[in-house]
């Protein structure tokens, strides 16, 4: 046995243009190795190279795992087949999957953090092979879950609502801020002053889960109440930031009529350095998702001294909370509407930078390592005693 339990985390997702939950893992490896916490570390991963913070920690280990690079098959059969060998040959004493599958033949206590249930509430917006895996392996893995936990109180109501028979193992572990927004701004604090220039700004992946085609449909009729050529240099741009999505022609079509207009800009992926530049000069956010499990956008606009509008909903309204003008993102209307009020009332862009600065030094990562460890003591502590009563 190893002189200290050794956990096991699984951040295979993690890939060089990072998603929500590759930041996510990024984070969580980070402050869970800010200080010794009474555990030895594993990571497992298909890019080794995104976790260099962690080089300089003795109790910390990276494992390379190049086979699981590749797309949802590859991924699914290296976590099935592969993953049980590894960990056993570790001497894990617990496995954190951190993509929402483990290994249903897992040699230790598993514990999963479900990240959304979008593959089940809006099943339209997810591709069919990532849809039909989360099918298959999801409600598996959770059964055999010694905990469940999810990034926010509203996931961790949407796995009791679909998986009611592992509700009393769900727990909460709430996401921070992003660090590496923070650092950032502390270098070069943002004006505590809204902007009264820049354009409207959009941060996420270019899918239907992200509901841009709603969003631009209503920047579409804002657009048309702002005609008048006076009126209409008035009205921000609006800028999309994020990669290239699935089932995207709907989008692709409304926003080639936009360009024409020379009020709508793409520039795709952007790395830390130019994001934080884009948040920097932009007027607000808008974030009308259609279902997140968090929402990071949300907290780094904050932080940059953006206005918000995200949706009434789910986990963008836990994290906007007060601080954030808050919309039905179905309601093209009613985004419309809450566009034109951010551009027009000068006391609520003003409100709203307030309320955003403070909400986003709320939420830490400090809190989420704690919390996850929490978990893990207790799941240990659990499979301790099941051994005792055993022999």
């Amino acid at each position: 046995m190893p002189d200290m339990p050794r956990i096991v985390l699984d951040g295979l997702l993690v890939r060089p243009q990072l998603t929500g939950v590759g930041r996510s893992i990024i984070e969580l490896t980070r402050a869970l190795a800010a200080e010794r916490r009474g555990f030895a570390f594993t990571v497992l991963a298909s890019h080794p190279e995104a976790f260099t913070h962690l080089r300089e920690r003795p109790e910390w280990r990276v494992v390379n795992c190049p086979g699981a690079r590749g797309g949802t098959l590859r991924k699914a059969l290296y976590s099935q087949w592969r993953l049980p060998t590894i960990l056993a040959r570790s001497e894990a004493s617990l496995l954190h999957s951190l993509q929402f599958v483990a290994p249903l033949r897992c040699p230790c206590p598993s514990v999963v953090t479900v990240h959304d249930l979008a593959y089940l509430r809006f099943p339209e917006t997810v591709e069919w092979p990532r849809r039909s895996y989360y099918n298959c392996f999801v409600p598996r893995t959770l059964e055999r879950a010694a905990a469940v936990v999810t990034n926010s109180a509203a996931t961790a109501a949407e796995v009791a609502e679909y998986f009611p028979s592992v509700a009393l193992r769900v727990q909460v572990t709430p996401f921070g801020t992003p660090s590496w927004i923070l650092d950032r701004l502390a270098e070069d604090p943002p004006s505590r002053e809204p902007r009264n220039d820049g354009p409207f700004v959009f941060v996420g992946t270019l899918e239907p889960r992200k509901n841009v085609v709603r969003l631009l449909q209503a920047y579409a009729l804002l657009l048309s109440r702002y005609s008048a050529e006076d009126r209409l240099a008035s009205l921000p741009d609006l800028l999309l930031v994020g990669g290239k999505g699935w089932n995207d022609g709907e989008l692709r079509s409304l926003s080639a009529g936009l360009r024409q207009s020379g009020k709508l800009r793409e520039i795709g992926h952007c790395e830390a350095d130019q994001l934080i530049q884009v948040y920097r000069s932009a007027r607000a956010l808008l974030f009308p998702s259609l279902h997140e499990g968090f929402g990071f956008p949300i907290l780094e606009a904050m932080a940059a001294g953006l206005p918000v509008l995200t949706a009434n909903r789910g986990a963008m309204a836990e994290v906007a909370g007060e601080a954030a003008l808050l919309v039905d993102p179905v309601d093209v209307e009613a985004i419309a509407s809450g566009m034109e009020r951010i551009v027009t009332a000068a006391d609520l862009r003003s409100e709203l930078v307030s309320r955003g600065f403070l909400r986003s030094r709320q939420w830490t990562w400090e809190s989420t390592a704690t919390a996850t460890l929490q978990v893990y003591e207790q799941v240990l502590r659990q499979s301790r005693g099941g051994q005792g009563g055993d022999n």
